[in-house]
This record gives C-alpha cells, sequence and structure tokens, in this order.
C-alpha cells in the first residue's frame, strides 16, 4: 500500500500507463473533512437538493444497514454543513439502500422516499419510508397514511406524472427472484402507485399493461418518443431490460404501458443494474444509458491490460435514440464498450461545456473488488473520454449512491458519493469531490409548475447559444438523474464560451404547453421561471456564496 509501482512484483505489476486519461480534466480534490460531510457507514444512497428552500443544496445520506440512521446535513450557505438529522425530526428513521427526492403533494418542499431491503431476498422484506417535508425544516413519516407499506426487498423507484394530470405518481420495483426464493402467490414484482391529490396513493400496477418478472434494479422515467407522456425503462439482474412506451390514459384515468423492448432494440445487457436517460448527444431526443453488472476481477484487470476478448463480463450500453421509437447502440463507437461493474452512478457537467458527463460507482459485495470508480467526460456528444485518473476520481471502495451539484454556488457541479461497501468490515468514508472550475458559463433555473407538477420533473428544456461563431442547442430534462443516486431537481447546465443565451424554451410535463424566451439572457445566474408567466426573474445568490471561494 502506497507503494505502487515501484516494490509490486513485475508479474503482479499494472503498468501506471494503463491508468492515463483521456483528457486532463483537472483534479477534484476530495473535501468532505473541510465541509462536514465525511460520514462513515455501510453501502447506501445519497440526495443532494435544496430541502428548505434558501437556495443552498442540502444532503441526505443512506446506509442499508437496519440500524443505520438516515442522515440529513444543512448547508451553512458557504458550502460547509451541519448535521441535522436530530432536529429535522428524523431520529430513528434508519436508511436504506437508495433514497430519492420528490414533491410529491405539490406543497413546493421536496420529500424524500428511503428503500431497503435490496439484495436481501426473502430476508429483506422490510418497508420503505415516505419522509414529508413539512415546510419547517422537519420531516414526518407518512408512509402508512399515503398507503405505501408494503414488505418486498426494493432497491429502485421513480417518479412521474404518468398520466398527466400535475402530481407525481411512483413507480416501486421490487427483488422478486422466483428462480432461487419461493415467494408466496400474489407477490409483486413492483407497483404503479397513483397519486389520489389527498396525500395518498392507489395501486394500478395490474391494470396499467406493465408487465414483469425477476429481480428488478433500476428503473427511470422519460418521454422518448416526444409525444408528452413520461415512458419508462426497467434493468433486471438477469432476464433482460424492458422499455415500455405510455400510451395514454383509459375511461378510468389508468395509464396504459406497451412493452416496446423488442422493436426498440434495449434489451441488453443481461445482468443490469444501473441505468437513465439522457440526452447525451443534444438532439432533443433522450438517449439510455444501462450498466451491466456481471464481471469477474479477473476480468476487469485483463480489460485494463488489453486483453479484452477474453473477457466475459456484461459490458455497459449506450443506446442512441433514432427518433422513431428505436434505438442503435453505440457503445463501442463512443467508447462505452467496457466491463464497468457499476453500482450507483449519476451524471452532470463536470467542466460546464453544454455536454453531460457521468461517473460510475463499481465493485461488487467481495473484499476483494477493488475496482477503481471510473468519470467519463462527453467530448461534445462524439465519444466519452475517461478522465478518472486526471480528474482523482478513481477511488477503490465500493461505490454506491452518487449526485452531482454546485455545493457553494461558484457554478461548478461538485460530486457526492456514498463509498461503503455491503459487510460490517467493509465500511467506509463518503467522499465529495470539489470542482475546480473551468472557466466556462453556467445557468440555473428553479422552476414552479402551476398545471405541471411543483417541480417541473420531466419536463423538457432546450437553450440556444452561440459559442464561437456557431449556434448550437443544449436538452436537459427535469430529474434527479440515475437510478441509485438523485441530484437535484433544479436544472443546471453549462453553456461553454457563450457569453449570453440566445433563447430558454421549455416544454412543461402534464400539459405540453410551451414557453419561450428569447435573449440575450444574461449567463452565471439563477432564474426562477413559473409556468404561465411571461418572464424569467433573476435570483440573486446569498452574500456569505461570495466569501468561500477555496476548498
Amino acid at each position: 500500500m502506497g507503494q505502487y509501482p515501484e516494490k509490486v512484483p513485475k508479474r503482479w505489476l499494472i503498468p501506471p500507463e494503463t491508468f492515463k486519461s483521456d483528457y486532463d480534466i483537472g483534479q477534484f480534490r476530495d473535501v468532505s473533512i473541510t465541509r462536514g460531510v465525511n460520514d462513515f457507514g455501510a453501502a447506501g444512497g445519497v440526495i443532494l437538493e435544496d430541502f428548505d428552500n434558501d437556495g443552498h443544496l442540502d444532503l441526505m445520506i443512506s446506509h442499508m444497514g437496519i440500524g443505520d440512521q438516515l442522515e440529513y446535513f444543512h448547508n451553512n450557505g458557504d458550502g460547509t454543513f451541519t448535521r441535522m438529522t436530530d432536529k429535522a425530526g428524523l431520529t430513528g428513521i434508519v436508511g436504506g439502500l437508495n433514497i430519492l427526492q420528490a414533491d410529491y403533494n405539490n406543497d413546493g418542499c421536496i420529500d424524500v422516499l428511503v428503500l431497503r431491503g435490496a439484495w436481501l431476498h426473502d430476508k429483506g422484506k422490510w418497508p420503505p419510508s415516505l419522509l414529508r417535508n413539512n415546510c419547517d425544516g422537519t420531516f414526518t413519516d407518512v408512509t402508512a397514511e399515503a398507503g405505501l407499506l408494503y414488505y418486498y426487498p426494493t432497491h429502485t423507484a421513480a417518479w412521474a406524472d404518468v398520466n398527466n394530470d400535475g402530481l407525481l405518481d411512483l413507480f416501486v420495483g421490487h427483488e422478486i427472484d422466483r428462480a432461487h426464493v419461493a415467494w408466496p402467490p400474489g407477490s409483486k414484482n413492483f407497483e404503479l402507485l397513483l397519486n389520489n391529490w389527498d396525500g395518498t396513493f392507489r395501486e394500478v400496477g395490474a391494470q396499467s399493461g406493465i408487465h414483469l418478472d425477476g429481480f428488478v434494479k433500476g428503473a427511470v422515467f422519460a418521454d422518448y418518443d416526444n409525444d408528452g407522456r413520461q415512458d419508462l425503462y426497467v434493468t433486471k439482474w438477469g432476464g433482460g431490460n424492458q422499455l415500455f412506451r405510455n400510451s395514454g390514459v383509459d375511461g378510468s384515468g389508468i395509464p396504459k404501458f406497451v412493452d416496446v423492448t423488442r422493436q426498440a432494440g434495449v434489451a441488453e445487457p443481461n445482468k443490469s443494474f444501473t441505468t437513465w436517460f439522457f440526452d447525451y448527444n443534444n438532439d432533443g431526443w433522450p438517449d439510455i444509458f444501462v450498466s451491466g453488472y456481471s464481471a469477474s476481477l479477473p476480468d476487469i484487470v485483463r480489460e485494463y491490460l488489453g486483453d479484452k476478448e477474453h473477457t466475459k463480463g456484461e459490458r455497459a450500453r449506450l443506446y442512441r435514440n433514432n427518433k422513431d421509437g428505436t434505438f442503435t447502440d453505440v457503445s463501442r463507437e463512443v467508447g462505452l464498450d467496457k466491463q464497468l461493474l457499476t453500482m450507483g452512478a449519476n451524471f452532470g457537467d463536470l467542466d460546464n461545456d453544454g455536454w453531460l458527463d457521468f461517473y460510475l460507482g463499481t465493485g461488487d459485495p467481495r473484499l476483494t473488488s477493488l475496482v477503481p470508480n471510473r468519470m467519463f467526460r462527453n467530448a461534445e456528444g462524439k465519444y466519452f473520454q475517461d478522465v478518472s485518473t486526471s480528474g482523482g476520481f478513481g477511488h477503490l471502495q465500493k461505490g454506491h449512491g452518487v449526485a452531482f451539484g454546485d455545493i457553494d454556488n461558484t457554478g461548478n457541479q461538485d460530486i457526492f458519493e456514498v463509498m461503503g461497501g455491503v459487510y460490517p468490515n467493509d465500511k467506509f468514508w463518503s467522499v465529495l469531490y470539489k470542482n475546480p472550475g473551468h472557466g466556462n458559463h453556467w445557468f440555473k433555473l428553479r422552476l414552479i409548475g402551476v398545471k405541471a407538477n411543483r417541480f417541473g420533473v420531466g419536463a423538457r428544456i432546450r437553450v440556444d447559444i452561440t459559442e464561437d461563431g456557431i449556434r448550437r442547442q443544449i436538452y436537459r430534462d427535469v430529474t434527479s438523474g440515475g437510478s441509485f443516486g438523485a441530484s437535484s431537481l433544479r436544472p443546471h447546465s453549462g453553456v461553454g464560451k457563450a457569453t449570453t443565451i440566445d433563447a430558454i424554451e421549455i416544454r412543461w410535463p402534464g400539459s405540453g404547453s410551451v414557453q419561450r424566451f428569447e435573449g440575450p439572457i444574461g449567463v452565471d445566474r439563477t432564474y426562477e421561471l413559473t409556468e404561465g408567466k411571461p418572464a424569467l426573474k433573476p435570483v440573486e445568490a446569498s452574500p456569505k456564496l461570495a466569501a468561500r471561494v477555496g476548498n
């Protein structure tokens, strides 16, 4: 330890040049200790979100043990954090492997869903927790009264307005593996829960047209065919993945989904884990990334050494949207045809160039699985560059929940990752990578839905810019990102070297109404945008934010 490469026997040496980055992204230093979030624990999830609406991203962290406390850290306004778990009324709320956020009751305050029991099969019959944000700095457990009290092992869920009525609904996927566990008749692989507008949900999965079997590991929504309805992609650890197109509601108001996996061509990898929709090439049509999760450590080493043809592990897929209901696997042409053994992951814009990059937390439960976490930079939608080493992202500990967010309002997205493993002797400190900045410009939006759900989840944003005399578009969907780790629902995008924005256009979910704001619009600013109102409202940053520019 600490003597690589000089003291490593030649037969075991992986040459240092193996880890050379494709691009120098600049060093992102771990500042978790100085910022007050060096949380120690097992595998778990993370949410970076402004829970108290003060303009600063707060942090919620979970760990998977049934006795592990869910932790809440309040942002002090300067990018440092104070643990506020007790004051938030969360003492006694135990963690889970994954957590995600949404404003399910449209009160303007972000609520939290905790998922539990993942990977534990029939020993993981642990209920979730729906934590309602009381808009006063506290949370209340409303799981039972909301109708979400079930007892299945669960790792993934996704929020979307699937019936376009202006409130967020919920899909929950369960890990029901009937090939190895004798589950009772009637056990559900998933639930589709419609929001009743009174703080409760009703389960309509059996009437929705969604048919799932197997070990569900990831679920994400997006309008992949641009018809104004939120579609669903589900990944499974074995048995192939499934894409369900939302065809609209029936006469009783229940949304109907059609399995279009075969014609879309998005079933692989067979054993999958984390996934997301994102528009990697900025053409206005959501693409799909899905990670394989079946590879041995020797195979991963062989691939690092250039011996890819003798490896057997599942490889990641990047499916490019063909704009006609089908997708093309472009993994090889963009440099992602790799065994990545991904668990937690998410995406964001590392260098504010307007192209979405992503970070992969890697490994598996085995203590011997020391696999470098991987960061990939998007090179203008043409291919992805591995910047793990140049950025300092190649952490060897088990990468779980990942979130991107600007913790100190400098305009640069930082990255938080939960690093603990599954076993008690594999706990570790979480990391917070501070973005050094890259000299590019940016903007943020605070959306306020009126007919749409309050935070505009599912909205499509188009930004027109002129950079070096060339006009181009940047597209963003309002989402928390990938299926394991949650970034803020407040959109943040770089605009490269553009010094003004030519136009911002938003298509609201639900009504499908479109608003367009013509420029010049100033950059390096946050704007509030209310559905139906004719103007962007600049939001001033707190004076505290200018005080802290270092680490």
